[in-house]
C-alpha cells in the first residue's frame, strides 16, 4: 500500500468521515483511527444482546432542504438509512410542571405555554418572534456567509440568553420552561449565547428532532462504506503522534507504531490542542502564538453517562415518553454549578429511552435506557483508579435512585449497566478535559471570528466541534462541508 495520499485525515468522527466520503470520489484519501472501531461520540456499543449510542440522543436538521440534511445526502450518509421521530419533542419535569413539548409544532407549543403561563401570552408571543427572526437570520448567514441585514444578530450577538429573555419576561418559571435545551448548550442561560441557543431551539421546536431508525451506527457505516467504495483507506489502531512540518507545511505525519504517511493536505478531526501538540518543527512562533489566542478559549464542560439494558419493556409499566428532562429546580445557574462541582443531588439530567424510538436497540419485551449529565472534570481527575471506581459507582446510584421517581423500579430491572465519566469522553475521543461540545458558545460573534478551519501550517485545516459552525452533530457537519469547499475552490 502506497504512503502517500492526497488528504490524509486524523480522527474518524462524524466530521472526519463526512470529509472522508466527500473528498473520496475524486481524492485520494487515507483516515486514520486511533480507537478500534470508528465513530467518535457517534459511535454505539452492544452488551449482552443490548445495543447502546455513545451519546447522541436526536439530531435536527433532518429534513429536506435543510443544510444538514444535504451534506449528509451528498457524502451519501443517508442511503438506506429511515429516519424517525419522536412523539413529543421531549417531556421536561420541573417541580411544578410536567410538561410534554409538541413534535414540530412551535404553535402548539405556544398553546400550552398560554395555558400555564396565561398572564405572559403577548410576552410568549414576541419571545418566540424573536427567536425565529435570530434563526432565520443565522441560516441565511451559512448560505451567505455575511451579516449584512442581520439586525437581530447585532443586536443580540454580544449577549446571553438571559439578557435576550429578560426583555420579554420576567417569569423565572416560564424563562426556564424554554431554556430547557441549555442542558444540550453547555451552559446556563446567563453564560450562553442568545444567538447559538436561539438557532438551535427554533430549528428543534419548529421543525422537529429525528434519530436514525438503526441508530447512529448506520449513518456512520454508510460512510465507511462509500468511502471504501472509492478506494479510501480507513485504518484503525493508527494513532497519529507526530506531525513533521517544514516551511509552513506537514511533510509527513508520524504514528505510534512508527509508521510514515505522506499528504497533500492534512485534516485534524481531533482536539486541536492535541493537534498543535505533535508538531515537530525548527521553526514554532507562529504555532506558539496561534495556540496562545486558543487558550484564551474556555473549553465546554464534559458529561456523566449511565447505559442501562432493562429486562423489560418500559412502555408495558406506562413509560411511553422517548426524551426526558428531569429539573430540581427552576435555578438554571445552581444546577449549572452543581454539575461542575457533580452535587448529582442537585444536578439536572436527561433519560433517553431509545427502545420506545426504535425495536432494533434490543430484543422484545427489553429495554434500552441512557441517562445523561453534565459533569464538571476536575473532580474526576486526581482520583486513584480504586477511587474512581468506587466513587463513579456511587454517583450512579445516586441518579438512579433520582431516576426512579421517573421510572418505579428501574433498579430491579437492570440487567446491564456501563458507566462514563469524563474521563472516558477524554480517554475515548482524546478531547482535552472530555470536553463535548469543543468550546463553550458564550458569544456568537467571536464564534464565528475566531476558529477558522485554515491554520499557520499551510497544508494543515481543522474540521470538527473546535471550529465553526460549533459543537453538536448538526455544527460538525457543517464544519466539514466547509472544509469541503475550501479544499475544492484550492483544487
Amino acid at each position: 500500500m502506497s504512503k502517500k495520499f492526497d488528504v490524509i485525515i486524523i480522527g474518524s468522527g462524524i466530521g472526519g468521515l463526512t470529509i472522508a466520503s466527500l473528498l473520496s470520489k475524486n481524492k485520494k484519501v487515507l483516515l486514520l483511527e486511533k480507537n478500534n472501531n470508528f465513530g467518535g461520540y457517534c459511535a454505539a456499543f452492544k452488551r449482552k444482546g443490548y445495543r447502546f449510542e455513545s451519546a447522541v440522543q436526536a439530531i435536527n436538521g433532518l429534513y429536506k432542504g435543510s443544510p444538514i440534511y444535504e451534506v449528509l445526502k451528498k457524502s451519501q450518509a443517508l442511503n438506506g438509512v429511515k429516519i424517525v421521530r419522536p412523539r413529543h419533542l421531549y417531556r421536561s419535569i420541573f417541580p411544578d410542571y410536567d410538561i410534554s413539548v409538541p413534535q414540530a409544532n412551535i404553535n402548539k407549543y405556544k398553546t400550552l405555554l398560554f395555558s400555564l403561563f396565561p398572564d405572559e401570552k403577548n410576552n410568549i408571543i414576541n419571545l418566540f418572534d424573536t427567536l425565529k427572526s435570530i434563526y432565520l437570520e443565522m441560516s441565511r448567514f451559512y448560505r451567505k456567509k455575511t451579516l449584512a441585514k442581520s439586525p437581530f444578530i447585532l443586536k443580540y450577538g454580544r449577549r446571553s440568553l438571559q439578557e435576550l429573555m429578560d426583555g420579554f419576561t420576567k417569569n423565572k418559571k416560564l424563562r426556564a420552561v424554554i431554556s430547557q435545551y441549555w442542558m444540550y448548550r453547555g451552559l446556563p442561560p446567563t453564560k450562553l449565547s442568545a444567538i447559538t441557543f436561539a438557532y438551535i431551539w427554533y430549528d428543534y421546536t419548529a421543525n422537529g428532532s429525528y434519530f436514525p431508525k438503526d441508530g447512529m451506527h448506520s449513518i456512520m457505516q454508510n460512510l465507511v462504506d462509500f468511502i471504501k467504495n472509492n478506494n479510501g483507506v480507513i485504518l484503525h489502531d493508527r494513532e497519529v503522534n507526530k506531525l513533521f512540518v517544514d516551511f509552513d507545511r506537514i511533510t509527513e505525519l508520524g504514528l505510534e507504531n512508527s509508521s510514515r504517511y505522506e499528504a497533500d493536505m492534512v485534516i485534524s478531526n481531533i482536539d486541536v490542542f492535541k493537534t498543535f501538540g505533535m508538531v515537530v518543527s525548527g521553526d514554532t512562533l507562529d504555532i506558539e502564538s496561534f495556540l496562545s489566542k486558543l487558550k484564551n478559549n474556555f473549553l465546554s464542560i464534559s458529561a456523566f453517562k449511565i447505559y442501562l439494558g432493562l429486562n423489560i419493556d418500559v412502555r408495558k409499566i406506562g413509560i411511553k415518553d422517548y426524551e426526558i428532562f428531569v429539573n430540581p429546580s427552576y435555578d438554571a445557574e445552581s444546577m449549572y454549578q452543581a454539575s461542575l462541582n457533580n452535587e448529582f443531588e442537585k444536578v439536572p439530567y436527561s433519560i433517553t429511552i431509545y427502545s420506545n424510538l426504535s425495536d432494533s436497540f434490543c430484543k422484545k419485551g427489553k429495554s434500552v435506557v441512557s441517562i445523561g449529565l453534565l459533569s464538571g472534570y476536575d473532580f474526576w481527575r486526581n482520583l486513584t483508579r480504586s477511587e474512581y471506581k468506587q466513587k463513579k459507582e456511587e454517583m450512579a446510584e445516586i441518579i438512579l435512585s433520582r431516576c426512579e421517581k421517573v421510572i418505579p423500579g428501574l433498579r430491579k430491572y437492570i440487567k446491564v449497566k456501563t458507566i462514563a465519566t469524563p474521563l472516558t469522553m477524554e480517554r475515548y475521543t482524546g478531547n482535552s478535559n472530555g470536553s463535548i461540545y469543543g468550546w463553550n458558545k458564550k458569544s456568537l460573534i467571536e464564534e464565528i471570528r475566531f476558529m477558522n478551519p485554515t491554520t499557520p501550517i499551510k497544508n494543515l485545516l481543522l474540521s470538527s466541534h473546535w471550529t465553526k459552525m460549533g459543537g453538536g452533530i448538526g455544527g460538525v457537519l457543517l464544519s466539514s462541508d466547509r472544509v469541503y469547499n475550501l479544499i475544492n475552490n484550492k483544487a
